[in-house]
């Protein structure tokens, strides 16, 4: 899987892309990437680079791969300006990756949504492993997540309103997001359903009407054959998904 593509734009300009969703970083094929090959392509981005252009559109994904691009993109920050933009979608973890930029950009049309950090269901595991990723959960939250969005946040942003969207998984259209956290909003549109598929749909509680039609017409264009198998998935997903909000009591999977 490449969760990332970094380009070098000119001589003093990067271009960071975060399509698809954020995975693992397990090295089982030659084009695969890992979150070791995201921080030496940072750490080889030349003295010259003085701006980080990063795309974004993204479902989210694992938590531990993207809390660590965070720790990698706040130690260039002093020397390297960057700058993120929501092409289409910056959900779940994406949606806390972005802000670790100086400035993040959205388009009309774009969305993002927050939740409470997510973990899949760890088949197998007993109580006090379950225990353990649900307080590791909670400390990312607390230490990461909600610092991050409070740092990007406008005055109307507390600590009791993001507590609220973190709990309720909270999508938002642009004039919305900018209402709670510095933005600048492009008036351009993009497609935002353009990295969606239906299996990751299906992990999050209430998406918009708008991004769920959009799914179903993009799949039209796919096999019967294919599009079997991504509902078997999506049907896994979910069920893993509800199981999962049950042992932990809340804290979601």
């Amino acid at each position: 899987m490449k969760f990332f593509d970094l380009i070098n734009k000119t001589k003093d300009t990067a271009e960071l892309y975060i399509y698809g969703e954020i995975v693992s970083g397990d090295k089982w094929e030659d084009d695969d990437v890992t979150i070791s090959e995201f921080k030496e392509s940072l750490e080889n981005l030349g003295d010259n680079v003085k701006t980080l252009n990063m795309y974004t559109n993204s479902p989210g994904g694992n938590v531990f791969v993207t809390v660590a691009m965070m720790s990698q993109l706040e130690r260039i920050k002093d020397r390297i300006t960057i700058n993120a933009y929501i092409d289409g979608i910056a959900a779940s973890a994406a949606s806390f990756l972005v802000m670790k930029a100086h400035n993040i950009y959205m388009y009309k049309s774009s969305l993002m949504m927050v939740h409470k950090p997510m973990i899949g269901l760890l088949f197998g595991a007993n109580a006090s492993v379950l225990r353990e990723k649900a307080e590791w959960l909670d400390k990312v939250e607390q230490s990461t997540c909600i610092p991050a969005y409070m740092e990007k946040g406008t005055e109307h942003l507390t600590e009791q309103k993001l507590n609220e969207m973190l709990e309720n998984e909270t999508w938002l259209t642009a004039d919305e997001v900018a209402e709670f956290f510095n933005v600048q909003i492009i008036e351009e549109t993009r497609d935002v359903v353009a990295c969606v598929d239906e299996n990751v749909l299906n992990m999050f509680s209430n998406p918009p009407k708008t991004l769920v039609d959009g799914v179903k017409n993009k799949q039209e264009t796919i096999s019967k054959d294919e599009l079997e198998l991504r509902k078997k998935i999506a049907n896994e997903a979910k069920a893993s998904n509800e199981i999962t909000k049950t042992i932990l009591g809340g804290i979601y999977s």
